[in-house]
């Protein structure tokens, strides 16, 4: 017996469930009728639409639907540039007079109460949903039939996004208070990535450094750009698609920074951002929708991204172009996995190699004592105890190298005198006899001490090193005096 219901959802209740569904949901608009009552939403990644019908149907009309999907299934498929795994026909407010499951993976569902909006329309944010204000039905209708893909991604709820986003922020907040607590005031101490870091096994840098960042203009310039990339970015791809994308771009836009840049200390998210830009123009490649608003909006978007990063001083445009191309390539593998397979593994084996030779490249690379540097300008700058401080810490890590001793030999002779900077000098000595830094210092330490032998030996032992105009300059001093 057929039973016979009236109007029990009200219409706005509807557009409602549907916008929030659209939203919270992975399933989006996909195209409606004229009258705007029969509404076709669809999931790409799972391979399902749902047709849902506010107009009265009767058994024999539902039956002629369901005819002319049988017909045209391959024809839908085609248009939607996915298999088709489940076709959902939902009758609002009306009877399914078909219980019975259709042939083609067709099912007919009837939603008439809340009940069945839960179970139709549920999905895992359903108590965020409730908390919305509610709007006006024309707001529902036309965010819901709103075919623009910028703007339905934008308006789409983007938990990766969102929770990558927090993390930049809680991990900003934490190291400022480290900052204000324990006065960590270099941002290699904080994870930032330096080449000499990296070679001396520091390899969690790679990873570290994306969630840092220089200041708060940094941080909130590299958080915006990432809202409007990352939500659309997570609109087209799967969520283990996405996460790919953003941390491995990330990673070989830094390991091709590291590889041209052994100097400077590259933070922040933008070389992540940039692997997004990247999955967007491989989705455009590969995808062929060439649409003129998309192309317009994207292009834009891309134009202010690279405007506003010259703002900046000391831009890494190293790791800008490699984060670009890994998200480029990344995404492009996960296109030509749907078509070719075997391509796809010759494209990983490329990844391989091509990481395997950015690595030998960067160990192959001549260090950059970054720390001796920020020891160096410390003490040129009178602030004594930063400068130290540095210098006791890159010995206790085991960082020291010749140059490191000669700065504390430096500081020891402005400290204590002349005297406890040559012990220190000739103690280093016996751990780096050939080096040209600590004879040179030695030769002028037992010069300003009058002690000329001694003089002439460390300065001959100097240029047998190498023969600068400075240190020849010297000795021909030094035997003027004897």
């Amino acid at each position: 017996m057929a039973y016979r219901y009236e109007a029990m959802i009200e219409q706005k209740k509807i557009w409602r469930t549907i916008y929030e569904y659209t939203k919270y949901s992975g399933f989006e608009y996909f195209t409606h009728g004229e009258a705007e009552d029969d509404i076709w939403l669809i999931n790409r990644k799972k391979g399902i639409i749902k047709r849902v019908i506010l107009k009265k149907e009767t058994a024999q009309s539902t039956l002629f639907m369901v005819q002319k999907i049988m017909d045209h299934f391959n024809d839908i498929e085609d248009t939607v540039g996915h298999i088709i795994n489940r076709f959902e026909i939902i009758l609002v407010n009306q009877t399914n007079h078909f219980q019975d499951n259709m042939p083609n993976h067709i099912f007919i569902e009837q939603c008439n109460d809340e009940s069945d909006l839960k179970r139709l329309f549920g999905h895992p944010y359903q108590k965020i949903t409730g908390k919305n204000k509610d709007k006006a039905i024309k707001t529902y209708k036309k965010s819901v039939l709103n075919g623009n893909m910028i703007e339905n991604a934008i308006r789409k709820f983007s938990p990766l996004t969102y929770l990558i986003m927090l993390l930049n922020v809680v991990i900003f907040i934490l190291m400022s208070i480290v900052q204000h607590i324990h006065k960590v005031e270099m941002i290699i101490d904080k994870g930032g990535l330096t080449h000499f870091n990296f070679v001396h096994g520091d390899y969690y840098r790679i990873i570290t450094s994306i969630f840092i960042h220089f200041d708060v203009q940094h941080l909130l310039y590299n958080m915006m750009t990432l809202f409007i990339f990352g939500k659309l970015v997570e609109y087209l791809y799967t969520r283990w698609q996405y996460l790919c994308i953003y941390f491995i771009g990330g990673i070989i836009g830094n390991l091709i920074s590291l590889t041209f840049d052994n100097i400077s200390i590259s933070v922040g998210a933008s070389g992540a951002i940039c692997a997004l830009i990247g999955a967007l123009m491989s989705h455009l490649i590969f995808s062929g929708k060439f649409e003129k608003k998309f192309l317009i909006q994207t292009f834009i978007g891309i134009l202010i991204f690279l405007i506003g990063s010259a703002i900046f001083e000391n831009v890494n445009h190293y790791a800008h172009f490699g984060g670009l191309f890994g998200g480029l390539f990344i995404a492009s593998m996960f296109f030509i996995y749907r078509y070719n397979k075997r391509y796809f593994y010759y494209m990983a084996l490329g990844l391989v190699v091509i990481l395997g030779l950015l690595i030998i490249n960067i160990f192959s690379e001549r260090e950059h004592h970054i720390y001796n540097e920020y020891a160096k300008q410390y003490l040129m700058e009178g602030k004594d105890s930063e400068g130290i401080e540095i210098i006791r810490k890159t010995i206790d890590r085991g960082y020291q190298n010749d140059e490191t001793y000669v700065l504390y030999g430096l500081w020891k002779t402005k400290d204590e005198g002349l005297s406890s900077g040559l012990l220190v000098w000739l103690d280093a000595l016996k751990k780096y006899p050939n080096s040209e830094r600590l004879n040179f210092q030695l030769a002028l330490a037992y010069r300003a001490m009058d002690d000329y032998p001694k003089a002439e030996k460390y300065i001959d032992k100097t240029i047998t090193i190498n023969k600068k105009e400075e240190y020849i300059k010297l000795k021909k001093e030094i035997q003027e005096f004897r």
